[in-house]
């Protein structure tokens, strides 16, 4: 049986999960169609970018933990910090099917 304070930290993680997925595809979306990165600013002011995030920032700032994406600050503030380009680690174009070495050399699907 699971405590309640696991099981919040388990909903917490599996949103904050959803959110660097969706992350990904708006970085794509919203930025260069040739390479994933976007200017902060572009991202903050996207609509849907609004309405998706409770926090842009802080869903950044975990993404970069992760090694999803990198970005040359180390806080994002709207106006200070638009131009700073965030950069997805992972390159390959939105929507294929990723193929990645897992630690014994062999090919995987995520």
């Amino acid at each position: 049986i699971m405590s309640n304070s696991a099981s919040i930290v388990n909903e917490v993680e599996e949103r904050l999960n959803n959110e660097i997925e969706q992350l990904k595809k708006d970085i794509w979306r919203v930025g260069d169609p040739e390479k994933p990165q976007v200017a902060f600013g572009e991202l903050f002011d996207d609509e849907q970018t609004q309405q998706h995030y409770e926090g842009l920032a802080a869903t950044l700032k975990a993404a970069k933990k992760r090694g999803i994406v990198t970005y040359k600050s180390p806080i994002l503030l709207k106006g200070a910090h638009d131009k700073v380009m965030v950069n997805l680690v992972d390159t390959s174009p939105q929507g294929e099917s990723e193929t990645t070495t897992n630690k014994d050399g062999a090919l995987s699907n995520e």
